[in-house]
C-alpha cells in the first residue's frame, strides 16, 4: 500500500503546480464574472440588453414589458407613452433571446409581457450579438467570453502605463441610447434594401425558423406557468413593400403556434403609410414612432 501510495504521490505532485493555476484561474475568473467590469464600467461598450438594464436603474425584473427587435426600438417612445411598458427592444434580438432571458434569470416580468413580432425576430440563422450574456456556456471563463470587449480596453491600459500615464485614461462609453432611425428612404434607397433583404432572408424556408417557434411556444408556456399574461402583435410593415410569400408563411405558422396557448396576436402591419416608415419595417423615430405609441397605447391599455 505504501509503494503504492508514492507513485501516486509521484503521479500527482508534478501536476499540483498546474492544479494550484487552475483553481487561481478559476476563482479569479468567478471574482471576475461577479464584479461584470465589461456590463458595468464605461471604459466598453455596451449592448442593448445593458443599455436597457442600466437605463433603467441596474434592474431587471419589470411589471410589464414589451421585447422585440431594433423595429421595436425606433417606434416605440417608452417615455411618451402612458401604458407603463418598458421597451425591451434588442439588436439582432430574438424570441430565442427572449426565453434565454427570462430561464437563465436576466429578466423577470411580474404581470405583463408583449412580443412585437416580425420573421426577423424568428429567425434562427440571423446574427445576433455575442456579448448577450445569455449565449455564455456554463463553462466559459468570463474572460474568454468578454474577450473583445475586455481586450482592447486592458492594451490600452497597459499602454498607459508604460509610457507613465494614468491607466484609466481610457475611451469611454456612457451613451445609453439604443439605435432609431430618422427620416424615410428615397425610392432607390428601398429599393435596393428590398433588393439585399430578397436575397439574403426572403428565400428561407421553415427550416430557418424552427428553433424560435419551439421557442415562442416555451415562452407562451413559461408566462402561463408564471401567470403572467402575453399579448403578441405583428409590427408595422411598409404598404409600398408586398409581403413576400415565406415570412407571410412564418406569420402564419406562429399564429398557428400562439393559438394553442389562446393568444390571437394582433395585425399591425398595414397600419402606417410610408412616410412614416424610414425603410421596410423600421419607423422614423421622429413621426413614425410618435404616432404608433400613440395607437399602440390604446391596444395596450385596452
Amino acid at each position: 500500500m505504501t509503494n503504492v501510495l508514492k507513485k501516486a504521490r509521484g503521479l500527482v505532485e508534478p501536476l499540483l503546480p498546474v492544479l494550484a493555476a487552475l483553481a487561481a484561474f478559476i476563482i479569479l475568473d468567478t471574482l471576475l464574472a461577479a464584479w461584470a467590469p465589461a456590463e458595468s464600467l464605461p471604459y466598453f461598450p455596451k449592448n442593448d440588453y445593458e443599455k436597457v438594464v442600466l437605463s433603467h436603474g441596474g434592474v431587471t425584473e419589470y411589471d410589464k414589458v414589451i421585447f422585440g427587435n431594433s423595429t421595436l426600438i425606433s417606434s416605440y417612445i417608452e417615455e411618451q407613452s402612458r401604458s407603463g411598458y418598458v421597451n425591451f427592444g434588442l439588436d439582432y434580438g430574438t424570441v430565442s433571446d427572449l426565453y434565454g432571458m427570462l430561464t437563465k434569470g436576466y429578466l423577470s416580468v411580474k404581470s405583463e409581457l408583449v412580443i412585437d413580432l416580425n420573421y426577423f425576430v424568428l429567425m434562427d440563422t440571423l446574427e445576433t450579438n455575442p456579448t448577450y450574456p445569455w449565449h455564455r456556456g456554463a463553462l466559459e471563463p468570463y474572460v474568454f467570453f468578454q474577450r473583445d470587449r475586455l481586450s482592447p480596453a486592458l492594451t490600452a491600459a497597459f499602454t498607459n502605463l508604460l509610457h507613465f500615464r494614468d491607466p484609466l485614461a481610457l475611451p469611454q462609453y456612457p451613451d445609453l441610447n439604443r439605435t432609431v432611425y430618422h427620416g424615410v428612404m428615397t425610392d432607390q434607397e428601398l429599393a435596393e434594401k428590398i433588393t439585399a433583404h430578397k436575397a439574403l432572408f426572403w428565400g428561407l424556408g421553415p427550416d430557418s425558423y424552427k428553433k424560435n417557434l419551439d421557442d415562442l411556444g416555451a415562452v407562451a408556456k413559461w408566462c402561463a406557468d408564471n401567470g403572467v399574461r402575453l399579448r403578441v402583435f405583428w409590427g408595422p410593415w411598409n404598404n409600398d413593400v408586398e409581403m413576400p410569400e415565406n415570412p407571410a408563411r412564418i406569420t402564419a405558422a406562429a399564429n398557428a403556434v400562439l393559438a394553442e396557448y389562446g393568444i390571437a396576436a394582433e395585425d399591425m402591419t398595414g397600419c402606417l403609410a410610408r412616410k412614416y416608415f424610414y425603410d421596410i419595417g423600421h419607423l422614423n423615430y421622429e413621426y413614425g414612432a410618435v404616432y404608433f405609441t400613440e395607437a399602440l397605447d390604446k391596444w395596450l391599455l385596452f
